[in-house]
């Protein structure tokens, strides 16, 4: 039986991958502004609202945690694979994602925000 419930796993995802979204779109905003775009406006606009909406989604995330006091450790990070410790009510549970697992959940996550 799990020590950390679902919804507090959910959370902590979120804690790592909304970071990542931000820097992922802001990078897609930079080179949106860089390319030779007829129409730049629209995508522009389009990727501020997805921004807006993950920033907003992660100061929830941090308030929430801050209020349920649990802490997110990055433990190990390579290439690879990233290790993180979940830390909540005296339980820890450490888990690991893989480059490629973090990389297919954000492209899911982009589709989402961008969807919205």
């Amino acid at each position: 039986m799990p020590s950390i419930s679902a919804e507090d796993i959910r959370y902590f995802e979120n804690k790592i991958y909304l970071p990542l979204l931000i820097t992922l779109f802001e990078r897609d905003r930079e080179s949106i502004v860089k390319l030779p775009f007829k129409l730049s406006r629209p995508y522009l606009a389009k990727v501020e609202g997805a921004l807006q909406r993950v920033r907003a989604d992660l100061k929830v995330t941090e308030i929430y945690l801050t209020r349920h006091n649990m802490q997110l450790i990055i433990e190990k990070s390579t290439k690879e694979s990233s290790e993180y410790a979940f830390i909540h009510a005296g339980y820890e549970e450490r888990k690991r994602y893989t480059s490629a697992e973090l990389r297919k959940r954000s492209e899911e996550l982009m589709l989402e925000y961008l969807s919205k």
